[in-house]
């Protein structure tokens, strides 16, 4: 069902401004602001059935923190991350039906004039109703990882060592977001996701193979590519450091390692403490008529 404006709350202009994000939608089921505000940790999950595309889409819209941004909902794209909803569910304590839902959102080019962008949603399904966490970072990071520790204190976690290398993947994947498989694990993985990366590259195979053997020798001649795995560090007051290496591989472009810091807390609480990129230093394009040229400029995602 689609809301109508009746359904709005006249606060809900300022709930935006502070990234609240929870959505008082009558007719989308989803539970009253104020009650998410004053949720606790052990507050019970209910086993709802999931929304329909066009809900989360609509609520979605109303939850861009830009009051004066206009956008057409039927633009949108949403998907449904049930690779998310898993990585979840491997850290979240067992007990009852799944209860939220992880959802990708597409903005394209011609529904915003800063271009296209892709931000992840997250839905918990209540006793009485649902609530919308959104994670779009177009404005403040601080922000995007405040609505993130909010959705977290919900799940009652109680995270040990075991859990932080997926936890701290969930949450780069939902807050960035990642495109799948871009967590470096070993030298395996991240030869496998820089070769895939060119075989779409080029049309032909030598071109492909040119490319990924100089990027990967320059790779190995970069400083600070000793540890490419998962890692983890018990900080004085009982918090975590974990740090993880992302390889980018946005369309058009080179690869990019980055090397990200979280600190996270065992209740689920994150701060991104650091991002440096290792390898190379400054994104590069790929020229296709000479894929070893440096020069070019590109923004990283």
């Amino acid at each position: 069902m689609r809301p109508t404006p009746s359904c709005v709350p006249r606060k809900y202009a300022q709930l935006r401004a502070l990234r609240t994000c929870v959505i008082a939608l009558a007719g989308l089921g989803f539970a009253w602001p104020a009650a998410a505000q004053q949720a606790t940790a052990g507050r019970p999950l209910a086993a709802l059935s999931p929304l329909t595309i066009e809900q989360v889409r609509d609520a979605a819209t109303l939850a861009l923190p830009r009051a004066d941004l206009k956008i057409d909902p039927k633009l949108l794209k949403v998907t449904r991350r049930a690779d998310l909803e898993d990585l979840l569910s491997t850290i979240v304590p067992p007990g009852g039906k799944r209860s939220f839902y992880l959802y990708q959102v597409e903005m394209p080019t011609q529904a915003s004039y800063d271009g296209q962008w892709t931000w992840i949603v997250a839905v918990v399904a209540r006793k009485d109703g649902y609530e919308l966490y959104s994670f779009e970072s177009t404005e403040k990071r601080s922000d995007t990882e405040r609505e993130f520790n909010r959705f977290a204190s919900e799940l009652s976690l109680s995270l040990s060592l075991f859990d932080l290398e997926n936890f701290a993947t969930f949450f780069l994947e939902t807050t960035v977001p990642f495109r799948p498989g871009e967590i470096v694990l070993d030298q395996d993985s991240l030869r496998d996701t820089v070769g895939r990366h060119y075989t779409a590259s080029y049309a032909e195979t030598w071109r492909s193979i040119d490319a990924y053997s100089k990027w990967w020798h320059g790779f190995l001649d970069a400083d600070g590519v000793a540890a490419l795995g998962p890692r983890t560090e018990v900080e004085q007051d009982g918090r975590y450091r974990v740090t993880l290496n992302r390889v980018v591989t946005a369309e058009g472009a080179h690869p990019q390692v980055q090397q990200w810091q979280l600190e996270i807390s065992p209740g689920g609480n994150v701060q991104a403490a650091s991002m440096r990129t290792i390898f190379p230093k400054a994104p590069r394009w790929i020229f296709y008529d000479s894929p070893d040229q440096p020069n070019g400029t590109l923004l990283s995602p």
